[in-house]
């Protein structure tokens, strides 16, 4: 296969939500089937131990795995592409390892992108997983990607695997687009994006977190989340927009064992058409607490999903007595929608023995079907059932959601918000720069106004 790629293309398309039309792009190409790659020497091969800096503004081809050792650091500078050359295969399917620190140091004018070629980028391949992943061991220390996106992983682990050694999944198992698995390590997301992935968008056993500003679409097949959070993950998650996840947008559980308690919280996201494939009855929605996680969760726009902010029932419910939660917005077109908004398989609402006292907030808006429409700049609600989204007849590539979601200048939910808490931590602080952590709105979602 002869490499074909355009960095205009990709900027102009991958990155629409710093530049471009808000529109979903129908794509008809045909599934690239594994071939032999015949790849242009003028972009530099990657594979073994890589440190210091890449870039700005080159592509690099990443033909075998790749290992950043511990105590030591990989720095991605803007503009810079990271091809993945992978098929989705055992032993053809690289990842980038990290024992020691990532910094992927994007711009809103240069952002990085760290994926496949544009001849892989078809709508037939959202699901398939080309490669590994950037997968952290439990030496990890920082992860950071500013204006960064990344597509297509997802690839079965394989045997060598540190992911599979420490057993976190098994040998051929889909592998999460972002792994970290340290509670004394740094995790921050800000203004990026993770789209078309096998599994698990970001699967965080252990991390001070903040997840802020980004984009999130297709990230599971028949199951997965866009963040999976377990013990040892404290942070914030907000302004954060998630399209077609097929469970939730955001879940936490403090499964694992591992200190400090998973405490999470999840304000200001906009969550749309999600939960509907995963394959296990009673799963998927939006936003989930279970098994002794705690948080605070506020001022979600929940549009089109299968359940509403779930608390998980009696016998692996949430720390119930430092949870707080209430100012969501619901839309459903469909009558499994509406019924989902306060889930009969959660706590809220459901009148079980022990836990009557937790009611429905009444802050939270929600009504009938087609009631309360959140009125989007970009976007008409009510395009798909849930059979066409367990079909997936939904999939499309998914650009520029920044400005998709935005609110009408007449939209209900631009009221209604709160801004009586705080985050957990007022910034973040990694490799020298500070991240100040966004104050909740009054709005509710993840954008306010056009």
């Amino acid at each position: 296969m002869k490499f074909n790629y355009s960095l205009p293309f990709l900027f102009a398309l991958l990155f629409a939500f710093a530049a471009c039309d808000n529109s979903f792009i129908d794509d008809d190409d045909i599934n690239i089937i594994d071939e032999e790659d015949d790849n242009d020497s003028e972009f530099e091969r990657l594979s073994g131990v890589v440190t210091g800096t890449l870039g700005p503004n080159e592509t690099y081809w990443v033909t075998a795995d790749v290992f950043i050792p511990e105590g030591e650091s990989l720095t991605i500078l803007e503009g810079t592409t990271i091809i993945m050359d992978g098929t989705g295969r055992p032993g053809r399917s690289p990842e980038i390892n990290v024992s020691g620190s990532l910094y992927c140091y994007g711009t809103e004018a240069a952002p990085i992108y760290i994926g496949v070629e544009e001849e892989k980028r078809t709508v037939a391949n959202i699901f398939r997983g080309f490669w590994g992943g950037i997968i952290g061991t439990d030496k990890a220390q920082d992860m950071v990607f500013e204006y960064t996106t990344i597509e297509f992983a997802g690839a079965p682990a394989e045997g060598g695997s540190s992911i599979v050694a420490e057993g976190e999944i098994d040998e051929g198992e889909p592998r999460y687009a972002v792994y970290m698995v340290n509670p004394e390590g740094n995790f921050i997301m800000w203004h990026s994006r993770i789209a078309y992935t096998k599994d698990d968008a970001i699967r965080l056993n252990g991390a001070k977190t903040l997840i802020a500003y980004s984009e999130f679409a297709f990230n599971g097949e028949t199951g997965g989340e866009s963040v999976n959070t377990k013990s040892g993950v404290v942070g914030d998650f907000c302004y954060n927009v998630f399209y077609g996840i097929a469970t939730n947008g955001l879940k936490a559980a403090n499964s694992k064992g591992r200190q400090p308690q998973c405490n999470n919280n999840y304000y200001n996201n906009t969550i749309v058409n999600s939960g509907w494939r995963r394959a296990q009855a009673g799963r998927g929605g939006s936003l989930n607490y279970e098994n002794g996680a705690r948080g605070e969760a506020f001022n979600n726009l929940v549009v089109d999903s299968r359940y509403g902010l779930r608390l998980f029932p009696p016998d692996d419910e949430p720390d119930m007595a430092n949870m707080k939660w209430g100012n969501h917005f619901y839309f459903g077109s469909d009558e499994e929608m509406v019924e989902g908004f306060h889930p009969n398989n959660g706590i809220i609402g459901q009148n079980i023995p022990g836990w009557e006292h937790i009611t429905v907030p009444e802050t939270d808006v929600f009504g009938g079907v087609g009631e309360n429409d959140p009125l989007f700049v970009g976007y008409t609600v009510g395009n798909y059932s849930p059979a066409d989204f367990r079909a997936n007849r939904d999939l499309k590539f998914v650009t520029n959601m920044f400005d998709m979601f935005k609110l009408q200048s007449n939209s209900p939910a631009l009221t209604g918000g709160t801004t009586d808490f705080s985050p957990i931590f007022s910034e973040y602080v990694v490799n020298g720069k500070t991240y100040v952590t966004p104050l909740p709105s009054t709005f509710i979602g993840a954008l306010g106004a056009n």
